[in-house]
């Protein structure tokens, strides 16, 4: 902290007092100070900063500071502070990566300015204020009234913008719980199957968060596939995207082997040393000789060995004295190689030298540093034990290995439950995508249809005008010939014409006015047909009020079918006449405050006849005693349209009407409950279609429901069927409240 606020202040100092003066003098003065105190706080950094680096040549980088503390502009600080960057302990290279950044900008050079931001970005891993930070220095970059910097490289900058993303991923999923990480995943999941970015950095940032999110649940079926997909994304960037590229290698390489893909991850491998042989090139072209891979390269080769099983000797070879090479001249994989001796023990596992790889395994056993290889090595510690005949080291490791894998286990099932659980979520986010894209396709197709027919459209009418333009020229040039012929022949067009538009005219009456017949049909029909229904039903009391006693009885069942045949006959005449009024937007709504339960009541009464001997037709005395402000007419014959439904379906048990107050919903709720045959739940829409009869036998013209929903709908509510009843039917009419 210290370090860094000496070299912020510095640069701060430099910066602010710049922007003051333009005297050459002054500015060179000012650059003096900057580095000088640069090269102090570097001095003042513990001694432990240098000690223990037996390759990191501290002449040099002392060489390098006084250079530093020489140099006179920013042209010239930049290079021995990109090779400081380079040479220095991670912690002590930070600061000088922070002032190179803002060095770079002073020299005018995007390109190293952004390394840097990366450069430091990979290293914030666990800090993800301090990525943020660095995301907001390259807003800089989109300032047009900072004179200070240059024309960026616009590709560049977007690759630089979405590495600091995908380090932010990595971090947001490190630090998230469980159901956090599982909400994100699905939050992801869906922008990415409804609306994924169109901007190919955009989607590798998005495609990204959702395999480490994918990573840290351990979904391991689903991260594998998507890992594949973010991989053809990584393969469409431009051949200069070589930190995005890298970056997504690396840890490609880390979760395919994780996931058992050690194909896959040693291919991701050999793609990452590949792009390290680039990046080696690119900074010799620069001269940035300290920049050195040797750690990376060692990790990649160890990872390489832990495949023995299925690599041929000579690569075994290779990648073992690669390693070992490596070991003897850098000091971070040597201190990593004394941790975790992983080249020597896969080495001697692949000879089977069972005596010298015990030691070994025992060793790095022992260490806490390498508690993700623990259970790795307790397996070949049991190998290794089985061949030497150590019993007791097998006994000691087979217990610590079965609990391990008890453990393990436990927390495969846990992982295997969530990744069913992300399954299922990404499945019902699929469904509705695929659903959604099949009605784009549909609307799309519709769109393509219309448009062709207008096109056809289009070109006959442009064909008739063409033709026609030709006949009128024709007859315009034969006009000079004979203007009396061509005045004739107009005449008669005209009256054609005339004749045509009054022949519309009258089909067009025609038409309007067999809509009208058709309305007033139907109307007088009802007002025509219920006059003799009810002079039948009249006159068939009458037969039996003047029959005597002895066949009054046998009358009176006849005369009882009369008049529910013609209520039946009426209803259905109703019925018509209530769609075409519905239909005609003419139905007359006079809403004023209703007794509820003197309603129901009424409807009731009006029903008991058509119930069935067995059927008990009842009233939920529940139901509380409030008033609605509705009307009541049509509240009543939806009320009774349901009831007579639940009639005809019902020969013996109850019907039940009821309701109750939603205060939450402010809606009231209204039941109509049978132990009749009951409905399918895949027809609880069918039944409200016209004319629609689950069964054609029973009674009516199937457009009592459909009437009571449509009258429901004026009123402000619904009506639909309860489908988790089972022991019959049971419609429920909801209202508004107020």
């Amino acid at each position: 902290r210290a370090l860094n606020s000496m070299s912020d202040s510095a640069n701060n100092i430099f910066y602010h007092t710049t922007q003051l003066t333009t005297n050459t003098f002054l500015t060179f003065i000012l650059m003096k100070i900057r580095n000088l105190i640069i090269a102090a706080a570097l001095t003042l950094a513990p001694a432990t900063t240098f000690a223990g680096d037996r390759y990191a040549n501290k002449s040099v980088s002392d060489s390098l500071l006084l250079e530093l503390k020489k140099a006179t502009d920013a042209q010239d600080s930049l290079p021995l502070m990109c090779d400081l960057f380079d040479i220095l302990p991670r912690d002590t290279a930070f600061v000088i990566g922070m002032q190179a950044f803002h060095v770079a900008n002073r020299a005018g050079n995007s390109s190293v300015a952004l390394e840097m931001i990366r450069h430091l970005a990979n290293r914030s891993v666990r800090s993800d204020s301090m990525l943020k930070e660095l995301s907001n220095m390259t807003l800089r970059y989109s300032n047009p009234d900072n004179v200070e910097i240059m024309a960026v490289n616009r590709e560049e900058l977007r690759e630089t913008r979405a590495f600091i993303k995908i380090k932010r991923n990595y971090y947001r999923a490190r630090v998230s719980e469980a159901e956090e990480r599982q909400a994100l995943l699905m939050e992801l999941v869906q922008t990415m199957a409804i609306q994924p970015p169109a901007d190919l950095y955009d989607r590798i940032v998005l495609q990204d968060a959702i395999c480490m999110m994918l990573a840290k649940l351990g979904a391991k079926d689903l991260l594998t596939k998507e890992l594949d997909k973010l991989g053809t994304y990584i393969n469409e960037l431009p051949p200069t995207a070589t930190a995005l590229r890298n970056a997504y290698y690396v840890n490609a390489a880390l979760l395919y082997s994780d996931n058992g893909e050690y194909e896959k991850s040693m291919q991701a491998d050999r793609k990452t040393l590949e792009g390290i042989e680039q990046l080696e090139e690119r900074y010799r072209a620069n001269n940035r000789k300290y920049r050195n891979f040797d750690a990376n390269r060692y990790i990649i080769y160890t990872r390489f060995l832990s495949n023995f099983p299925v690599l041929p000797p000579h690569e075994i070879e290779e990648y073992y004295n690669a390693a070992m090479e490596i070991v003897e001249r850098d000091y971070t994989a040597s201190e990593t190689n004394a941790a975790y001796p992983g080249p020597q023990i896969y080495y001697n596992l692949s000879y089977k030298n069972y005596a010298k790889a015990m030691p070994l395994i025992k060793k790095a056993i022992a260490n806490p540093y390498n508690a993700q290889h623990y259970r790795r090595l307790l397996k070949y510690e049991i190998e290794c034990a089985e061949a030497l005949g150590d019993n007791e080291s097998l006994i000691k490791a087979s217990r610590e290995y079965n609990t391990l894998l008890e453990n393990y286990l436990t927390e495969r099932l846990d992982e295997k439950f969530r990744e069913f659980q992300v399954i299922s979520e990404t499945s019902e986010i699929t469904d509705k995508y695929n659903r959604l894209f099949v009605e784009k396709k549909l609307s799309e197709a519709k769109a393509l249809r219309l448009t062709v027919i207008i096109a056809i459209l289009a070109a006959i009418i442009l064909l008739v005008s063409v033709i026609v333009l030709f006949t009128l020229n024709r007859k315009n040039r034969s006009l000079v010939k004979t203007l009396d012929k061509s005045n004739h022949a107009l005449r008669i067009e005209s009256e054609n014409l005339e004749n045509s538009r009054k022949e519309l005219i009258k089909a067009r009456d025609v038409a309007q006015k067999a809509n009208n017949l058709k309305t007033d049909f139907i109307k007088n029909m009802s007002y025509e047909v219920s006059a003799p229904l009810k002079a039948i039903n009249e006159y068939s009391k009458l037969i039996v009020d003047c029959a005597d006693a002895s066949n009054r009885k046998y009358l009176e069942r006849f005369t009882a079918l009369v008049e529910l045949n013609s209520e039946l006959l009426t209803t259905i005449v109703n019925d018509v006449l209530h769609i075409s009024e519905i239909d005609s937007n003419s139905v007359p709504v006079n809403n004023r405050s209703t007794d509820l339960r003197s309603l129901c009541t009424m409807v009731l009464d009006g029903v008991r006849h058509r119930i069935a001997p067995s059927v008990a037709l009842q009233f939920d005395t529940a139901s509380p005693q409030i008033s609605l402000f509705t009307d009541p007419q049509r509240l009543h014959q939806i009320l009774l349209n349901l009831l007579t439904n639940a009639a005809k379906f019902t020969v013996r048990g109850s019907i039940t009407l009821g309701y109750s107050i939603d205060e939450d919903a402010e809606k009231v709720i209204f039941t109509v409950t049978d132990t009749g045959i009951g409905i399918k739940a895949d027809k609880k829409e069918a039944i409200f279609d016209r004319f629609v009869k689950l069964d054609k036998e029973t009674q009516g013209a199937g457009l009592g429901l459909t009437i009571s929903r449509m009258l429901a709908r004026i009123l402000g509510g619904d009506v639909y069927l309860d489908t988790t009843y089972t022991k019959g039917a049971r419609f429920v009419l909801t209202l508004p409240k107020k």
